[in-house]
Order: C-alpha cells, then sequence, then structure tokens
C-alpha cells in the first residue's frame, strides 16, 4: 500500500503541537488559550448499554437509564402526558409505552427498529440535562468499546453529528486511563453492562493490539444469575430488572460471612430466599476472561516495564464495584508478581470525565487527525 508521506508529514507536525500543548512546562498564550476554550462549549459523554453518561465543562453532569419510551397509543400519550420519555421513567411507566434499548454490547444496534432514532433521542436528552441542547457550538468526546468496528463507530458518528457540531471518539478504557492520569505503564479494565473492555497504557494512543473487547460483562451476569434462581426458586416471580437490584446490592465474588437472603414474591407473596450461592456463582462468570486477557496484556510489555503495569491494573465500570473482585484478581495473577488493582473512586462518571479531559486538553482543530488515526489502527 502506497503511503502518502506528505500527509504523514502534516499529521506528524500537528501531533507534535498537541504535545506540546499537552506538556505542563509548556507556556501557550494566554489570548490563544481563552480562544480555544471559548470557540466550543466541551461534553463528555459515556453511551452505556445499561446507563448513558454526560459531563459538561463547566462541571454539570447527568446521568440516564439507555432506555428511550415513546406512548403506545392515544391512551398512553394522556397517561405520560410526554412525546417521548427516558431511563427510570421509561422504565417505571413501561406498560404504557413501546421501549426501545438501542444499545447493545456498547454501540448501537444496526439497522434494528427505531435505534437509531432512539439514541439521536438520548443524546437530546443528555445535552438538556445539563443546558446544552439549544447551542449550536457543542463539541463532544464520546467514549466507544475497544474495539467496536469502523461501522459501528461511523454510525455513532452519523447520529452524533445530527446534535452536535464535532464529535471524537475514544475508546471507553483510554479515557478511565487518562482520567486517572494512568498513561504510562497500566491497564484499565474497564466493565459496563455490554462488554469488559481492556487497554494496556504504554505512553502513547493505544492501538488494536494493546486493547480487547470481551462481549460478557453485567448484562450476561444478570441473564446467568435469573437462569439460576428460576431454576433453584422456579414459582418465585423475579424479572430481569430485580435481578439486576440484586446483583447491584449484593454482588460479590467472594462467599459473604453471612448468607444473602432477600423477599421475592411467590404466588404475590413475599418469602425469604438463600440467593448466596447464585450471587457468587453469577459474578464470578466474568472473571476467567479477564485474567485471560489481563495475562496476555502483561506478557505484551517489555519485561522492563512488567512490574509497573502489574501494580497499576484498574478497575472501573458499573461492575468494578462487584464485592473482592479486585482481591480475586489480584489472587488469580499472584503467580506473575506483586500484582495490585485499584478500583476507580468515581465508577459512573470516570469515563466521561476522562473524555472531557481529553477534549479540553487538545483543541477541536487536531481531533480529526486523532479520529482518523484511531480508525485506522
Amino acid at each position: 500500500m502506497e503511503i502518502n508521506k506528505k500527509k504523514l508529514k502534516n499529521i506528524a507536525t500537528e501531533l507534535h503541537e498537541i504535545l506540546f500543548i499537552l506538556d505542563p512546562d509548556y507556556n501557550i498564550n494566554r489570548e490563544e488559550k481563552s480562544h480555544m476554550s471559548e470557540s466550543s462549549f466541551l461534553v463528555g459523554i459515556d453511551l452505556g448499554t445499561s446507563r448513558s453518561v454526560i459531563i459538561a465543562e463547566d462541571g454539570k453532569k447527568a446521568y440516564v437509564e439507555s432506555v428511550v419510551g415513546w406512548p403506545s397509543d392515544i391512551i398512553g400519550i394522556k397517561v405520560i402526558g410526554k412525546a417521548v420519555v427516558f431511563g427510570q421513567e421509561a422504565i417505571e411507566n413501561r406498560e404504557s409505552l413501546d421501549l426501545c434499548y438501542p444499545l447493545s454490547d456498547g454501540v448501537i444496534k444496526e439497522g434494528v427498529g427505531r435505534d437509531l432514532e432512539a439514541v439521536e433521542e438520548l443524546i437530546n436528552h443528555l445535552l438538556s440535562l445539563v443546558g446544552a441542547s439549544d447551542r449550536n457550538d457543542v463539541c463532544a468526546v464520546i467514549g466507544v468499546p475497544a474495539r467496536a468496528s469502523v461501522q459501528s463507530k461511523k454510525i455513532l458518528l452519523e447520529v452524533a453529528k445530527k446534535c452536535i457540531n464535532e464529535v471524537m471518539l475514544i475508546s471507553e478504557p483510554f479515557s478511565v486511563a487518562y482520567k486517572e492520569e494512568k498513561l504510562c505503564n497500566s491497564i484499565v479494565v474497564d466493565i459496563g453492562a455490554g462488554t469488559t473492555d481492556l487497554c494496556a497504557m504504554k505512553g502513547r494512543i493505544p492501538d488494536e493490539k494493546n486493547q480487547v473487547t470481551i462481549k460478557k460483562a453485567g448484562n450476561s451476569v444478570d441473564d446467568v444469575l435469573l437462569k439460576a434462581l428460576l431454576e433453584r426458586y422456579p414459582d418465585t416471580q423475579v424479572t430481569i430488572n430485580i435481578v439486576k437490584r440484586l446483583k447491584e446490592q449484593y454482588g460479590t465474588v467472594m462467599k459473604p460471612k453471612d448468607p444473602i437472603v432477600v423477599k421475592m414474591r411467590v404466588a404475590g407473596k413475599l418469602q425469604a430466599h438463600d440467593i448466596t450461592d447464585e450471587i457468587v456463582e453469577s459474578c464470578s462468570l466474568i472473571v476467567p476472561n479477564i485474567i485471560e486477557e489481563l495475562e496476555k496484556l502483561i506478557i505484551g510489555y517489555d519485561p522492563d516495564f512488567m512490574e509497573a503495569a502489574m501494580s497499576n491494573i484498574i478497575l472501573a465500570g458499573g461492575m468494578s464495584g462487584i464485592k473482592g473482585l479486585d482481591e480475586l484478581i489480584e489472587q488469580d495473577l499472584a503467580e506473575y508478581g506483586d500484582v495490585k488493582v485499584h478500583i476507580t473512586g468515581d465508577q459512573l462518571y470516570t469515563g466521561a470525565e476522562g473524555a472531557l479531559m481529553l477534549g479540553k486538553d487538545i483543541p477541536v482543530k487536531f481531533w480529526k487527525q486523532l479520529g482518523e488515526l484511531s480508525e485506522d489502527s
């Protein structure tokens, strides 16, 4: 394949300028810096299979469950009083609505039903939550799964640009690393609802070899837990929404000292159920795949840097709050040396905050170059 040397030279020059801008010792002209921040309104967005998050440059932030609902008929319109409903409100009024969960494995479902319309509505709703829906200067950095396909990214870009002036897509674990300022010799494990994304940071924009997407995450745990509970308690009235709440409240990969006993309905009446084994076994489902991919990423480091990388494994995403997960990963990787797993302080907003930070650090005029590089890598 013929290399366009002129294009490569231009990109190299511009990226060299970016490095100077990112360097804290670089004394950029104050007027130029002010012009950069005033020319656009920046937001960081994390579109998740389960929840979608936004944080704006003025500090406003919000999240919503990634579900959109439209009234099913004229009665639904009267009951709801709105043309479209989002998140928890949509779930609570699901009997009156046609619901759409438009994101699967962290990306838009391709050509299914009203998914494209739902994502456009969802992005506009997120912008409204931070007071940016009426602005025409919004620029957004949006997180996507580490190994999202070029086609998936193209679809998301097309939808997002209907709502947003400029868009840059970055991998979700990279945005976590950016927020945590762990850009060299670290490994991010971002466990969401649809995917588990891993990224080995080596002091540069991560390429395909250093990123992994596992299509087994929170939703997989929910499905297994629901099946296990119905097998043990076939007469119990349990739904996927109930199971999700149980996982979020009691989730653990270590057998707890006291049994996990909850009340669920049987023929409408509340009864006590011991769900300890089902919780532990379902939450542990994701661990073997994570360990397998972590081993590959660790081995991929230069031996001089392996120890540093193993002491900087970062857990992020909603599932990172599962009790004992950090300890279990340390135990399972102990043969490689001294492993330290850290959990991000804010499991909900870390990815969006990292995306916003990157957007602030890199002038919008350079976004296209970075986007082209991430797509071609």
